[in-house]
């Protein structure tokens, strides 16, 4: 999924050329399996987690002491193959063609991939993981966490700006329709589109929850996946081109709601080198 084009006006409808446009690409995308995309090495897990500051706390407050403290204690974690702090700029433009509702703030996003058998809320997993988990609550206030299947469709260089948006299937259509659309069809079509520099569709296996962190008050409601897209015009001034075109009609016609935030990402550990 993908910023609103500058050039769409509130409320316009896209016109019949463009849903054919779309549909043919969805025809002719060949009917790969998931596991092409698919880059989870085996007992490797993927989380992104939501991060809201300690009420008192200013957002420049909270990106020290993440970036500063938190965030290299990481590094001494056995088992830790990549993360990224994604600080929050602001809630996206939005698409008037698919709905948003009010935006929830949030200060960052965090990705971590970790073995599963070291993960910090194991009992039994390393003293410094454990430290890593127990430092959390020092500085984030509410937190919304999921465990994700991370599909890379268009490869990146991380460490630029970028976009994340939280997606919820459409009503009447199953979680599994929705992700087999969205990674055979909608992700495919991406790798076409001149405008997007990166995509990187996740996911949503299960929520993770702590019970040393309050969830956020604002529920955001069941996230099928979590869409992380990279423009080449980082501006997210929109797109123009008939392939970007097809793309967004495909999207409003299979995502039922969306939530987007765009981020600057801090890489501590490149999860991709």
């Amino acid at each position: 999924m993908s910023e609103q084009p500058a050039n769409t006006r509130p409320g316009a409808v896209i016109g019949r050329r463009e849903l054919l446009a779309a549909g043919v690409a969805a025809l002719t995308v060949p009917a790969m399996a998931r596991a092409q995309y698919t880059r989870m090495p085996p007992g490797i897990a993927k989380s992104l987690t939501l991060l809201i500051r300690k009420p008192g706390a200013t957002h420049e407050e909270f990106m020290r002491y993440w970036l500063g403290v938190h965030a290299p204690m990481a590094l001494k974690i056995p088992g830790m193959r990549g993360m990224v702090c994604n600080e929050v700029l602001g809630p996206s433009r939005g698409r008037n063609d698919i709905p948003g509702g009010t935006p929830i703030l949030i200060d960052g996003v965090a990705e971590s991939w970790k073995l599963e058998s070291n993960s910090p809320s194991n009992p039994d997993a390393p003293p410094e993981a454990r430290a890593w988990y127990s430092d959390g609550p020092l500085f984030v206030g509410e937190i919304q966490g999921y465990r994700v299947t991370e599909n890379v469709m268009v490869p990146v260089k991380r460490g630029g700006k970028g976009l994340f948006s939280l997606l919820q299937r459409k009503p009447g259509t199953t979680h599994a329709a929705f992700v087999d659309h969205w990674l055979r069809v909608h992700g495919a079509m991406a790798s076409k589109v001149p405008e997007v520099a990166g995509l990187i569709l996740n996911e949503v296996v299960a929520p993770a929850r702590r019970s040393d962190i309050p969830p956020f008050s604002h529920a955001l409601g069941e996230v099928d996946g979590i869409a992380q897209s990279w423009h080449k015009d980082q501006s997210y001034r929109g797109v123009t081109s008939p392939e970007a075109k097809a793309w967004y009609a495909d999207g409003a016609a299979s995502i039922g709601f969306a939530r987007g935030y765009y981020t600057q990402e801090h890489v501590v550990i490149d999860p991709h080198p």
